[in-house]
């Protein structure tokens, strides 16, 4: 009796495929589980089929690329278990994984189950969780080391990924799975929506991890504009978005008094964000943590949730020298990891970086 269907959608770099396959035949035990891999890749077939484990698994080949949503459903409608589980080529899973994911499922209410999400090569948290500010989603507390408290517990997101997630078959068949008009992402988020508009939450599960590299399941084909594209689709079909992020924004404001005390209250505001709607999380904060704004300067970067920044350099010199604290908002606070200088310069003062997935932590702590 089968009773997990891993589904791998697999494109292209071999060497994570085969770290992938490598981790899943080492937690699954095959008298109740089935691997089914989509072989995905126009240019021919990578796969090894000498590779002892991929004759455990069922191997679904097409001479195209058919994408995620499609690849996902395709693996889908040949999967005989209780359980869907996705994993995409570029994870590498962790013991039990599969049963901490599918014991959620279990519960009323609950509809998509989400494991954490790894960095590779830092190991620290790469996605728990999707939610939602305006036209982009964030996801909480990005870039945080794993004994950061806040990631600690399961919680109930607006959405999350689907690198490696689960859901009951008999659902997904309910939902016509994911929506193959979404080519290039948001599929995992829209399946999340469309759940939670029957009644369905999505839930993160602490206990699951996985590293997930990201970016290899669909290949590089996928240009900007296809990109920008499936966006404009996706919002068209979900107009009327939560806005969530806000609660994250003050759990964090919380957690941050809880373990700083600030000696100044005037800060001086230098907004480095991408983002269009900035004061969104500006204003909340300030508010959340009773500071007064002397001023404020707005100098966007060139690159959405950059984590390398030469601050020296991107900054105007003249706000180096200021003699009141800096309140820094940049889409990603590990910008500021390799920016020793420029903290030195500023060691005198409570400077603060907020990001747009609800980190705040002080400069000197980065």
């Amino acid at each position: 009796m089968i009773k997990y269907s891993v589904i791998v959608p697999f494109h292209s770099n071999i060497n994570l495929f085969t770290i992938c396959i490598n981790a899943l035949c080492k937690v699954l035990d095959f008298s109740e589980s089935e691997i089914i891999i989509i072989d995905n890749n126009i240019g021919g077939s990578q796969i090894d089929f000498s590779f002892e484990l991929i004759k455990k698994c069922k191997i679904i080949q097409r001479e195209e690329n058919l994408l995620y949503s499609r690849a996902i459903n395709l693996g889908a409608a040949n999967a005989h278990g209780k359980y869907l589980i996705f994993c995409d080529a570029d994870t590498c899973v962790s013991r039990n994984f599969h049963k901490f994911l599918t014991r959620e499922l279990e519960n009323d209410g609950i509809g998509f189950s989400s494991a954490k999400l790894l960095n590779i090569h830092t190991n620290a948290l790469q996605e728990f969780g999707i939610t939602s500010s305006y036209y982009n989603f964030p996801h909480p507390f990005c870039g945080r080391r794993l004994d950061f408290n806040l990631i600690r517990d399961n919680h109930y997101p607006l959405a999350a990924c689907s690198a490696c997630s689960a859901i009951k078959r008999n659902l997904f068949y309910d939902m016509n799975g994911f929506d193959e008009k979404l080519l290039h992402s948001y599929s995992d988020i829209d399946l999340c929506l469309r759940l939670m508009k029957k009644g369905y939450k999505t839930i993160c599960v602490a206990d699951a991890l996985a590293y997930h590299c990201g970016a290899s399941t669909t290949g590089s084909g996928m240009g900007s504009s296809l990109k920008e594209d499936t966006k404009g689709l996706f919002m068209s079909k979900h107009p009327d978005i939560p806005i969530q992020i806000s609660k994250y924004v003050d759990v964090a404001c919380d957690y941050f008094q809880s373990q700083n005390r600030l000696h100044s209250k005037d800060y001086f505001i230098m907004d480095c964000s991408t983002i269009g709607n900035s004061e969104l999380y500006i204003d909340r904060i300030i508010r959340n943590l009773n500071l007064l704004e002397t001023s404020r300067y707005r100098r966007p970067y060139t690159q959405r949730d950059a984590t390398k920044i030469d601050f020296l350099n991107f900054i105007p010199h003249m706000i180096r020298n200021y003699r009141v604290p800096i309140l820094y908002f940049v889409d990603s606070f590990l910008a500021f990891k390799e920016n020793s200088l420029w903290k030195a310069c500023r060691s005198d003062f409570e400077d603060i970086v907020i990001d747009r997935h609800a980190n705040i932590e002080l400069l000197h702590n980065i």
